[in-house]
């Protein structure tokens, strides 16, 4: 039996231990790699969410919003609305004339008493 070699045996420890201690930093690396990535599409997705979020609230908004035909309902009602008014205006000029005409007949009538 042949004795051991105490300094190739060294070798081979330091060899390994080097190795081992290698594969734990690439294992190390990787892992926060790994963290860093999921950490970054943790971020992007809840930025995602948020702009979906105000997206669909923008929606809602905009739905609520008075489209062309509902401007055009609204300038037709507003353009029948100054019709009628035009009328009411005629009409009571036309009362206020006949008032001032009744009131001038019964002043006259009266010879001026009161």
């Amino acid at each position: 039996m042949e004795p051991i070699n105490w300094s190739a045996a060294k070798i081979a420890f330091d060899l390994l231990q080097a190795l081992f201690t290698g594969a734990v930093a690439v294992y190390v690396y990787w892992i926060n790699k790994h963290r860093a990535s999921q950490t970054a599409i943790r971020s992007t997705n809840k930025r995602i969410d948020n702009v979906e979020k105000q997206v669909v609230k923008l929606e809602h908004t905009v739905e609520r919003l008075p489209d062309h035909g509902d401007l055009t309902k609204l300038q037709e009602q507003m353009s029948q609305t100054n019709v009628l008014l035009a009328e009411i205006s005629a009409s009571q000029k036309a009362t206020a004339q006949q008032v001032g005409r009744m009131n001038d007949y019964l002043l006259n009538r009266s010879g001026g008493k009161v």
